[in-house]
């Protein structure tokens, strides 16, 4: 099976539900034709970065043959096709329709080892559980005069500050919105471990987002629709963007039309219900 590389590590993601689906229709691990991942403006990945991080342990996945090695020009096709299916809902579903496949979830099949789940919980023993994971970022984040570029992260955490630990994940020396956070420099793999050793996940709509939902874990993710609108710019793609790329078992909300602190007195409430939900104490 062929499988793009480019684009966002949101959209590699997509297709690993495809992947899981289709091996086990056909009972077996399904070898992969794809390049080196390679996000545009290298967006979630650090220099160093292993070629193929969303795959590596993936039980569904038999061998992977460097199609961008192999031959660029079909690599090239490959990533052109995607984003060209009919997007009637979910992508994840708009992607395994066009094998013949219903997804049995809808969120991505992600897999990761024992010593970086047990190296993920050491990092992060030293913080109060519950464990909150912020990612404040991602291309469709506000731009800065909104509240929520920075200034509301920091009512936020400082609300939060007595109640749960916080851990920040995002790119490191490209971000920093300066909140008093635990943060790491980590690659991909270390930062989907580090979602997966925390209790629940806040941020924008955003790859990490996507890590999150992997691992079942609580969310709220946050959308800006007038940004989504900025960016995808081919006709109806703005709109349709809340459709194709959310997911109903998280807790989405719009920022729009905000003026007094609504949207971060129901992300309070919704955290300090997830803890209780949890059974933590703070």
């Amino acid at each position: 099976m062929a499988v793009p590389n480019v684009t966002g590590i949101g959209d590699v993601l997509m297709y690993t539900r495809l992947v899981e689906e289709v091996a086990m229709r056909h009972g077996r691990p399904i070898n992969l034709l794809t390049g080196p991942i390679q996000p545009v403006d290298g967006a979630g990945t650090v220099d160093d970065e292993e070629p193929f991080p969303i795959w590596r342990g993936n039980p569904f996945v038999g061998k992977i043959l460097d199609l961008a090695e192999l031959s660029p020009e079909s690599m090239a096709l490959v990533n052109a096709s995607h984003e060209r299916h009919c997007h009637f809902g979910h992508i994840i579903s708009n992607i395994c329709a066009e094998y013949g496949v219903v997804p049995r979830s809808i969120r991505p099949s992600l897999f990761l080892t024992e010593d970086e789940c047990r190296e993920a919980l050491m990092k992060l023993s030293d913080l109060p559980r519950p464990v909150l994971c912020l990612h404040p970022y991602g291309t469709s984040s506000p731009k800065p005069a909104h509240p929520w570029c920075r200034d509301e992260w920091h009512n936020l955490v400082s609300a939060l500050s007595t109640e749960v630990g916080v851990v920040e994940v995002g790119m490191h020396g490209r971000e920093d919105k300066g909140l008093p956070t635990k943060r790491f420099c980590t690659t991909l793999r270390e930062m989907m471990a580090l979602v997966w050793a925390s209790d629940m996940f806040l941020g924008f709509d955003s790859s990490v987002a996507h890590v999150a939902t992997a691992f079942g874990k609580p969310a709220m993710v946050l959308w800006d629709p007038v940004r989504k609108s900025e960016i995808d710019t081919e006709p109806g793609m703005g709109p349709a963007a809340f459709a194709r790329w959310s997911y109903p078992q998280n807790r989405n909300l719009m920022l729009l039309g905000e003026s007094q602190g609504e949207i971060r007195r129901v992300a309070l409430n919704w955290v300090r219900s997830v803890t209780q939900s949890i059974g933590a104490q703070y």
